[in-house]
């Protein structure tokens, strides 16, 4: 027997490291919002930090890559409006669904 299979039948029964931690109060396991949030941040100082050095090496002139910029903020803040209404419409229940709910209730 090697070390691997013996780390193969004992791997199913062996308590994860968070477990063993936690239960000698050292760490607790981290929860799934502080893992995304984790997650997000990570991609969010990702977004920023590409998006100077891009500008940092820009080959158009200050000018034009500004008014490039507006335009592009300009269309993805108007593509999340739109998003968001779309959500809100598939949200909220339409006038004859809130009727039908009222008189079945």
């Amino acid at each position: 027997m090697t070390l691997k299979d013996l780390s193969q039948q004992l791997g199913t029964h062996l308590p994860e490291r968070d477990d063993l931690l936690g239960w000698i109060g050292l760490q607790q396991q981290r929860s799934f919002n502080d893992t995304a949030f984790t997650m997000i941040g990570a991609f969010a100082l990702g977004t920023v930090v590409g998006g100077a050095l891009a500008l940092l090496f820009a080959p158009k002139p200050g000018h034009e890559l500004r008014h490039d910029l507006g335009e592009r903020l300009d269309g993805a803040t108007q593509r999340l409006k739109d998003q968001s209404q779309r959500l809100k419409d598939q949200l909220t229940p339409a006038p004859s669904e809130e009727a039908e709910t009222r008189h079945h209730a």
